[in-house]
């Protein structure tokens, strides 16, 4: 009786929380539909070029009268190339496509690579567009950034393109080697300051934002320089990327760990890597100093700007190593290997996560917003302080040792093993309400910190500073023996860990990049 009763219990509470959820979403749609959005995507494209809404446009110039019929273009129906700033109204973008070509991805190496002239409008102060091909108009070479100002049948097309103002991070389209319409490889600069910038994104993820970060990066380097790793893996960028580079990953610290990992994959790529947060917690991002989210406005120059003046930051890489065990009448399963650059956890925050993870798959989460994310991740951390599930009584399931010496455990809810100083979106786990005593925590020291969490009541007080974690050790090496089933995570992507021998050591470092224009939170 007791029983059922608890199953109505975690029934009625996933109901509520999912009217709250639904309530939310409902409100998000009617907002998408009627309110203001400054950031249409166009689902258009045809001849290379790539159509948005001009009124998406940040960081460059666009022409706001149509290339073609010279009407002016209202900024919901008029449209510009996300790659080369070009403008056409929607009665017009396809017959332009099929008379001006986008800037290209690669040139034949025998000729000279010349500027991509776009016509973005007419000088301020002269409205007089009744002679549209005699009119002193102003142009934009998509590749160099300059600017030109002269009659159209005067505009000199044969002038050599240097890349002027981010020659040191464009790869220049003679340098693309192409076969088959893929991409083989990139022939280097001799120039010891070329060092590309590659962008990664997830189109799907961000609330939109990564699509945005994607479109205004792409009018400022090749395009094949950006890629959305929703529709191209990034494991598949491997067999092109220059030896050396700077990469700016735009998400939360799941997408960092994936690129950081598909870069292990590859030992003739050095590449340093900074981060444009896009996430729920950031903690990484926080950390390097490239702050606990990104701006209301994106501008692509600032954020260029900030990664050249970033400094190298060596960061410890953690390998995870599950063994699970063979249950009764079961196979044995194989062994997993993960990596880790934030933290890895067992116990209520990873089960929070894991709610939280399985309620944003919800049809309708297309339309959720950071806003929802963090109410979502309150409300779930309340529903756990109440049903704490399989993380009761946690350490009497598990064994631990810390470089082979066994660790005494209070009562747990959580284990965490903190490679930085930033865990939960933010709260300094190791150092939170010390006096100076425990040891210094560092991002490239070989050593883990463990920390233990005795209830979601307990994260709560954490987040606001009220509390202190049960502090173990520091380790380079970690084992967990663990009986029974509960919620694992690593850098938070969660999942339900059986039973299994857990094993935590070091695995070599990752470059990263640290921000001198912000401060750490």
């Amino acid at each position: 009786m007791d029983s059922l009763l608890k199953v109505n219990d975690g029934i009625y509470y996933y109901f509520l929380i999912g009217g709250l959820f639904l309530s939310y979403l409902i409100y998000r749609i009617i907002n998408s539909v009627f309110g203001d959005n400054n950031y249409i995507q166009t689902n258009l494209r045809l001849r290379g070029h790539s159509w948005r809404s001009i009124e998406c446009n940040k960081s460059l110039p666009y022409n706001i009268y149509c290339t073609v019929c010279g009407k002016l273009m209202l900024p919901l129906v008029g449209l510009f190339c996300e790659c080369c700033a070009l403008s056409a109204c929607k009665r017009c973008h396809g017959a332009i496509g099929k008379k001006i070509r986008c800037k290209p991805i690669t040139w034949p190496t025998d000729k000279p690579f010349y500027h991509h002239w776009v016509n973005v409008g007419i000088p301020r102060g002269d409205d007089s567009i009744d002679n549209i091909e005699d009119c002193i108009k102003k142009f934009f070479c998509s590749w160099c950034q300059r600017t030109k100002i002269c009659p159209e049948n005067s505009l000199n097309e044969s002038e050599v393109c240097d890349f002027q103002k981010y020659k040191n991070i464009i790869i220049p389209p003679p340098c693309v080697q192409v076969e088959k319409g893929e991409i083989r490889s990139i022939k280097p600069l001799q120039d010891k300051n070329w060092e590309p910038l590659i962008i990664f994104a997830n189109r799907k993820s961000g609330s939109n934002r990564s699509d945005e970060v994607l479109s205004i990066f792409k009018g400022l380097l090749n395009p094949i320089q950006v890629v959305d790793i929703s529709s191209t893996p990034p494991e598949s960028v491997l067999k092109w990327l220059p030896s050396r580079c700077r990469v700016l990953v735009a998400g939360g610290d799941g997408t960092v760990a994936w690129i950081l990992n598909t870069l292990l994959m590859t030992s003739h790529v050095k590449a340093a890597v900074g981060i444009l947060p896009m996430g729920t917690g950031n903690d990484l991002s926080r950390v390097l100093g490239w702050g606990a989210t990104c701006g209301s406005h994106l501008d692509a120059h600032s954020i260029v700007t900030s990664l050249r003046h970033a400094q190298e930051q060596p960061l410890d890489r953690w390998k995870i190593t599950i063994k699970p065990k063979r249950r009764r009448l079961g196979r044995l399963r194989p062994d997993r290997v993960l990596y880790a650059y934030n933290y890895a956890s067992i116990g209520v925050d990873a089960q929070v996560a894991l709610d939280f993870h399985r309620a944003r798959t919800q049809f309708l989460y297309r339309y959720a917003s950071r806003t929802l994310n963090y109410m979502a991740y309150a409300f779930l951390g309340a529903g756990r302080a109440l049903d704490a599930g399989r993380c009761d009584a946690l350490e009497r399931r598990l064994r631990v040792r810390a470089d082979g010496a066994a660790l005494a455990l209070p009562p747990l809810q959580a284990l965490v093993a903190l490679n930085i100083p930033s865990w939960g979106a933010g709260v300094d786990l190791w150092r939170l309400g010390n006096e100076g005593e425990v040891p210094e925590q560092s991002l490239n020291d070989g050593k883990l910190e463990v920390v233990g969490i005795s209830s979601s009541f307990h994260i709560a007080r954490l987040q606001c500073g009220l509390a202190e974690p049960y502090r173990f050790t520091q380790a380079s090496k970690l084992t967990i023996d663990m009986d029974g089933s509960c919620a694992m995570q690593v850098d938070g992507e969660p999942w339900m860990q059986g039973p299994a021998v857990i094993i935590i050591e070091h695995a070599g470092q990752s470059l990263m990049l640290r921000s001198n224009t912000n401060e750490a939170d």
